[in-house]
């Protein structure tokens, strides 16, 4: 049989054990603290469920869905932050990507489309970007240039570029400029002007890919086969905003 002293002894290790343990779990006395967390649902308030925890998001974090992976952040009230989503590879939503092209292409006596050597993404499964680039070439008043693009099964979306019209006469009389939107998988040709008269395409789009990831690529030949080469040259470049 424990004597009186053994037993207030145990009692008074089992009354330390429990304080423990409610300390561990209560934020007053623990303190602030952080965990990762995937959530659940996203609320009209500012709020996110993630993990069965509601927190409030930062102001900075505008795009939050279920599935992200977050930082919840606890004060000593207990109240939850979350601070935003962690990046989950090299093409986060939010993210820019640009492509700039390291090198002169030019091409001859050729209407195939090709696809650019530098100008060119990997884009993933059920995603939204915004683009814009812009485009430095030179080609002869009958050969022009036509662009495209190489996108994933399914992508939706179109594209503009603001350039020289295909009846363009030359740097002389002025341009006459388009404005057209086209599909985003769909061609568009650009007047030339003849060789050492550079040009410049501005272009602005939006890209929806559907349940396949693939590569985001743009294409171009010459409109009309001709011995006189069409160029697209170093410093042109196209940029990839990720928006969903």
């Amino acid at each position: 049989m424990k004597s009186s002293h053994a037993t207030q002894r145990d009692l008074a290790w089992a009354l330390r054990q429990q304080a423990k343990r409610m300390g561990e779990r209560s934020p007053s006395v623990r303190g602030a603290d952080w965990r990762l967390a995937t959530i659940t649902a996203v609320n009209a308030d500012g709020t996110i469920v993630a993990d069965d925890i509601t927190a409030r998001r930062l102001e900075s974090y505008l795009s939050p869905a279920i599935g992200d992976v977050v930082v919840l952040d606890q004060n000593s009230m207990g109240n939850w932050l979350c601070r935003g989503r962690l990046a989950t590879g090299s093409d986060p939503i939010g993210g820019f990507r640009v492509a700039r092209k390291t090198g002169d292409t030019a091409r001859t006596s050729t209407i195939a489309q090709a696809a650019d050597p530098h100008l060119s993404f990997a884009v993933q499964a059920n995603a939204a970007y915004l683009m814009d680039g812009w485009i430095k070439y030179d080609a002869d008043a009958a050969g022009d240039i036509s662009l495209d693009w190489t996108v994933p099964a399914g992508s939706l979306g179109e594209w503009t570029g603001s350039g020289a019209s295909i009846d363009t006469t030359g740097a002389a009389n002025g341009y006459s400029v388009q404005l057209a939107a086209t599909d985003i998988d769909a061609l568009r040709s650009f007047g030339g002007a003849g060789a050492g008269a550079n040009l410049t395409i501005d272009i602005k789009g939006t890209l929806r890919v559907a349940a396949t990831a693939g590569t985001y690529a743009l294409t171009w030949a010459q409109r009309v086969s001709s011995g006189t080469a069409t160029t697209v040259y170093t410093d042109s470049w196209l940029r990839l905003h990720r928006v969903a």
